[in-house]
C-alpha cells in the first residue's frame, strides 16, 4: 500500500479522490471564507473535482422582514445575484468547473437533498458559532448537516479564533 494515500482498493485505485464539493454559502461575511476554503481544496488536491455553490434562500416566518420591508421577488433576486458573486470569486480563485445552485427551502434540509442528488463527496459550510439562547432557539444547521449527511462535511469558522493559552 502506498504510504502517501489513506485507503486503496482491491484493484489499487486511490479511494480518496473527491469528485464533486458543495460549498453551501448564506448571506453572512464568514460565505466568503466558506468559497475561499472549497476552491482552495480543489484547486490544491482535487483537480478534477465540480465545485457547486449552494445557496438556500429560507423560507420560515422569521427569516424575511415583514410585508413593507421588500417584495419576495425583490428579496429573491438579491440572494441570487449574492450566489453569482461567490460563483464568480469561485471561478477566479480555482481551475476545476464551478456551477451554481439556489433552492428554496429549509437550509439543512435543502443542504442535505442537493448533497444527494449531486452525489457529492464532501460538503463545505461554514458556522455562525452561535451560543447559548440564540443557538436553543435557532439550531445549528452545520451541526444538523454534520449528522445528517451522507458524505464528509467540512465546517468552516466565520472568523479566525485566538490560541488557546495554558
Amino acid at each position: 500500500m502506498d504510504p502517501d494515500k489513506d485507503v486503496e482498493s482491491v484493484d489499487g485505485a486511490a479511494e480518496d479522490q473527491i469528485a464533486v464539493i458543495l460549498a453551501a454559502v448564506d448571506t453572512s461575511p464568514g460565505a466568503s471564507r466558506v468559497v475561499e476554503t472549497a476552491a482552495r481544496l480543489a484547486r490544491r488536491n482535487w483537480q478534477h473535482a465540480q465545485l457547486n455553490i449552494l445557496h438556500v434562500y429560507k423560507t420560515g416566518l422569521f427569516d424575511r422582514p415583514p410585508p413593507g420591508g421588500g417584495h419576495a421577488s425583490e428579496l429573491q433576486a438579491e440572494a441570487r445575484n449574492y450566489l453569482d458573486y461567490h460563483v464568480r470569486m469561485a471561478r477566479r480563485q480555482t481551475t476545476v468547473p464551478v456551477t451554481g445552485q439556489f433552492v428554496v427551502g429549509d437550509p439543512t434540509d435543502e443542504i442535505v437533498r442537493v448533497a444527494d442528488s449531486l452525489s457529492a463527496d464532501m460538503v463545505v459550510m461554514g458556522t455562525h458559532d452561535s451560543v447559548g439562547l440564540e443557538r436553543l432557539l435557532l439550531g445549528s444547521v452545520a451541526e444538523a448537516v454534520v449528522r445528517r449527511a451522507r458524505c464528509s462535511v467540512l465546517v468552516v469558522r466565520s472568523k479566525e479564533r485566538a490560541p488557546k493559552r495554558a
